[in-house]
């Protein structure tokens, strides 16, 4: 026996980093910039790492003492911390009577014995020395978390919630194992499915013309860049990280991107990385890749929990037969990373909103797991994920580096290219594309520009003469240049065939997910029947041939599974598929009229958005003034529908489509003019200040931002006067002033919501800002006398004092409600201060001066100061706006200088006597956290107990004598801000 130190800093460390900040406020179910202190939570994380490395010290036997090290440094152990930390961060950090956390206690007691090798008296000492280590350092460095960075009570009722979802799971786990006293068949399992990821998906395939070979990863593959936003000093930056950071920020993620972009391809990656113990960022062993197309049947069945799919895809495509509970303990043990791949393709926006409850649930039955998402972003938010719960990440394009990095690599292994010259081809690709720069930017469109340019030395201009022509090169000249033989020309039978099977197989959820040969050669006999021959032998053969052609052909149809008997077939990438469907629409539909009758419920309902997409171009591309057409039905069809989704989904598609098309000016502008009716603001929608900064309402505006080249001047102009129009047709109208104030703010939150906007269309609307501002700011003066918003903003230009605008309208009129209007139309005085999550920063910038607004807080708060109390009665409107208010300060009080602090605070306090007190919590050590200062020291006015270390966080800040005697005195209990005695 010999005395044994044993380290648990690290799985403590890693369980506060990650149930701190934003990664594991994701993880806690709490909503709101979750990588915005991702850059804190490392050092955070190594500071924790020091101050826990020597925890538990006990005499173990050598064998003992190593495996309870492998143990504490495992995943399992990590989980166990992570629970705890989540529940003592609920409990707000403080030890409390009677907190023995006791399904997490019992999960550590039978984990321990499971995983340790020791004698029954042994094991007891083990586990206690264990679980008062754990607890102590738990407390310990929770308090410093909460201290560092204190959550509101809108996030603490969310902690709340995902803490006794951990509890539950613990108590799942411990129930689940009892009676089990031996893991090696569990432990055979994870090593068996990890050896088949490591087999299956060790390669990529080459998306190179026609062939069917694989490389390693390390040949080909760039590693891809994800757009997050950061939250740095006065403002939220738009960065590029790769996954590894984004992964060790956030426990569950959403990664949004275009077709063809690499989803796919990174989540194979991944799982291969994390199979073979090369995702730093990923502490659990094992991946479980779910593919989501592949059990479109089952979901619409409604007959499998996610278990009983998991424990199929273990089936297929890995050809392992899970032990019973094998996999339910490598997802409660904390050893399993369950990747969720192409959330897109399930077509039925019903379906994939079923899929998604599905997925929240069991993220509430197993909080522990982390869970990646891949889909695409156009149509994410018809059926988005709880943002609550995953952090959606946006996969960025690739940059000119990427690019060129990609290039070289292709061309370095295009064998067909003398070794000498391939590098001259890859420069000389780089320079010819560079037209078609935006096209290049996918991953998809550059593999297969790279292919066309080995050919054929040109690249075509847009996506569907891309596909086409990468058809033709495939299907015909690559063989003809190798000396092949096509049995089957191009145009005689495989183009139409193949347009025809995609069509059905995209019209038909059940074949999406691949087809069985024999119903594949069933399909294209009964197709060449119709079209070709009249001898179904003829035709039965001529389909053998047909499906032998493309299944050889990796591009085309590859093999996506198998069963007992044969293989299962279907669309290497979801691209093509859509491509040849969108060929046949065409074909089928060959004038604007019947295309339209085709897709019209589709668009509407916001379902088939690529295929219909495709099909306009191709529309476009083969019929004169096709494409106008189309768009004139459409915004024909949306006049009809009223104020409805319908409407704006049809508006969204015509606003979308300017990104390829270029109609005629007058479609142009009923399409601008018919985006900004359908999106304008109507104070009979109840909407509150809060919800005015969600852009979704707004995507027929947001689609017209992404106008192309050639027409996003046009766009700018007539969606301008469009705006300014209503001004000048009902000048005296606060309704038409606020939406084209509203509206002109847009492009700076679509920025800060999506940062997709490119830099040229950027500059031109804020060009346009800048007009509409200056258009109806001669308009305020004449409503600032009845409208609380007009003069508000007349302070915010340095016009009037705000203790004139106070004096006319009260103090409730700065947090946005005034009894002569309804609901507010533009944001609030109190959201447009200074930390206020940048949403406005481009439109402050139009029109806020830091100097203004400084001295607006400054003289609020002596304004305040010398007003007789309670300063206003509070409405029900203010009630319900207080909680989101308060949290939209999310920064310390070091960002204001003194003066400026008090005019926050006296302004932010009136609101904690609104808040509920079933909401109202303490916080421990706040550090300055505007938000938590005001929750600590509402708290203090209910529960006289906590009034001590309400003043404590008083005291810590700089202010005058004056306004720190009266918040102590509100603090007390003394005086009352807000009367409500008339609610």
């Amino acid at each position: 026996m010999a005395g044994v130190e044993i380290a648990i800093g690290k799985a403590l460390a890693t369980a506060a980093a990650r149930a701190t900040g934003a990664g594991a406020a994701k993880l806690a179910g709490i909503p709101g910039g979750a990588l915005a202190s991702r850059w804190r939570n490392r050092k955070t994380r190594a500071a924790l790492t020091r101050q826990t490395e020597t925890s538990i010290s006990l005499d173990l036997p050598a064998e003992t003492a190593h495996s309870l090290a492998d143990y504490l440094n495992s995943a399992e152990f990590e989980t166990i911390a992570l629970s705890l930390v989540t529940q003592i961060w609920a409990s707000a950090g403080a030890k409390k009577q009677g907190q023995k956390f006791k399904e997490t206690r019992d999960k550590l007691d039978k984990s321990i014995r499971l995983n340790v090798r020791a004698d029954d008296v042994l094991l007891e000492d083990i586990i206690q020395a264990t679980w008062s280590a754990l607890m102590e350092k738990g407390f310990d460095n929770t308090s410093k978390i909460v201290a560092i960075q204190g959550e509101s009570p809108l996030n603490r009722a969310a902690l709340l919630k995902i803490s006794a979802c951990f509890t539950a799971s613990d108590a799942k786990y411990t129930k689940a194992l009892k009676g089990i006293d031996d893991l090696a068949s569990f432990h055979v399992f994870e090593n068996q499915l990890r050896d088949q990821v490591r087999n299956l998906h060790a390669t990529m395939r080459l998306p190179h013309a026609g062939t069917t070979r694989k490389v390693p990863y390390s040949r080909l593959f760039v590693e891809p860049q994800l757009g997050v936003f950061v939250k740095q000093e006065r403002e939220i930056r738009n960065v590029n990280v790769d996954l590894q950071h984004v992964l060790s920020a956030s426990h569950r993620t959403v990664i949004l991107g275009d077709p063809g972009g690499g989803k796919s391809t990174l989540s194979l990656k991944l799982a291969y990385d994390i199979a073979r113990s090369a995702a730093n960022a990923v502490s659990a062993p094992v991946p479980f890749l779910f593919i989501l197309r592949d059990h479109i049947d089952d979901f619409k069945a409604r007959s499998l929990t996610l278990i009983e799919h998991l424990e199929n895809v273990c089936r297929k495509p890995y050809n392992i037969d899970p032990p019973q509970g094998g996999v339910e303990y490598l997802l409660n043990s904390g050893r399993a990373f369950v990747i969720f791949d192409g959330l897109d393709e399930l077509t039925d926006t019903s379906l994939r909103r079923g899929v998604v409850d599905f997925v929240e649930s069991f993220v509430h039955l197993h909080p522990n797991v982390p869970i990646l998402v891949t889909s695409r972003r156009v149509g994410y938010d018809e059926a988005p994920l709880d943002e609550s719960l995953f952090e959606a990440v946006n996969l960025a394009d690739l940059d000119k580096n990427q690019v060129r990095d990609y290039a070289n690599k292709w061309f370095a292994l295009d064998e067909s290219i003398e070794k000498s010259r391939r590098t001259e081809l890859a420069e000389s690709f780089l320079r010819d594309s560079q037209f078609v720069s935006d096209l290049r930017r996918n991953p998809l469109m550059l593999s297969l520009m790279c292919g066309i340019y080995a050919s054929e030395n040109y690249i075509p201009a847009n996506r569907p003469d891309v596909y086409k022509k990468c058809a033709e090169l495939l299907f015909e000249k690559w063989d003809k240049q190798r000396g092949i033989g096509v049995s089957l020309p191009f145009d005689a039978h495989v183009k139409h065939a193949l347009n025809s099977l995609a069509l059905w197989m995209y019209s038909t959820p059940k074949a999406q997910h691949g087809m069985k040969r024999e119903a594949l050669i069933e399909f294209v006999t009964g197709f060449l029947l119709e079209k070709r021959f009249d001898d179904e032998v003829e035709a039965e053969n001529a389909a053998t041939k047909f499906v032998d052609f493309c299944t050889g052909r990796a591009w085309v149809l590859t093999d996506v599974g198998s069963d007992v008997t044969q293989g299962i077939y279907g669309f290497t990438h979801r691209t093509f598929l859509e491509y040849f469907a969108a060929n046949q629409l065409v074909r089928q539909n060959s004038s604007a009229r019947a295309l339209f009758n085709r897709l019209r419920s589709r668009i509407a309902a916001a379902e088939w958005d690529v295929v219909a997409q495709l099909s306009l171009q191709i529309l476009g591309n083969n019929v004169d003034d096709g494409a106008d057409d189309f768009l004139q039905l459409a915004l024909k069809e949306a006049s009809t529908r009223g104020n409805t989704s319908e409407a704006r989904n049809l508006i969204s598609f015509c606003g979308r489509a300017l990104a390829f098309a270029v109609p005629r000016p007058g479609i142009i502008r009923e399409i601008c003019e018919s985006a900004v009716a359908i999106s304008s603001i109507d104070p009979t929608d109840h909407a509150t200040p809060i919800d005015l900064l969600n852009p979704r309402g707004f995507a027929p505006l947001e689609s017209i931002m992404h106008a192309s080249v050639e027409n996003i001047p046009t766009v700018v102009r007539f969606a301008k006067e469009a705006l300014l129009s209503q001004v000048e047709k009902h000048p005296g109208s606060e309704r038409s002033i606020c939406q084209c104030l509203f509206l002109s703010y847009l492009p700076e939150l679509l920025r800060s919501h999506s940062g997709m906007l490119s830099k040229e269309n950027m500059e031109l609307w804020q060009e346009a800002q800048k007009d509409m501002f200056a258009a109806v700011r001669k308009h305020l003066k004449g409503v600032s006398n009845r409208s609380y918003w007009a003069s508000q903003l007349r302070v915010l230009l340095g016009e009037i004092p705000i203790s004139e605008s106070l004096d006319r309208f009260g103090v409730h009129s700065v947090y946005g409600v005034d009894k002569d209007v309804s609901q507010p139309f533009v944001h609030p005085f109190v959201l447009s201060m200074p930390g206020r999550n940048a949403i406005y920063s481009g439109g402050s910038s139009t029109y806020e001066d830091s100097e203004i607004t400084r001295k607006a807080l400054i003289d609020i708060g002596k304004y305040l100061i010398g007003k007789p109390t309670p300063w206003f009665t509070a409405s029900s409107e203010l009630k319900k706006l207080s909680v989101p208010i308060l949290h939209s300060q999310t920064v310390t009080a070091a960002y204001w200088d003194s003066e400026e602090l008090e005019g926050v605070l006296l302004m932010l306090c009136p609101l904690g006597e609104l808040l509920d007190e079933a909401k109202v919590h303490a916080l421990g050590r706040t550090y300055g956290y505007v938000p938590a200062m005001v929750y600590k020291w509402a708290a203090a006015r209910l529960d006289k107990s906590l009034v001590a270390g309400a003043l404590v966080t008083l005291r810590s800040l700089s202010l005058s004598e004056e306004v720190h005697a009266f918040i102590e005195k509100w603090i007390r209990g003394s005086i009352t801000l807000a009367d409500t005695s008339d609610q």
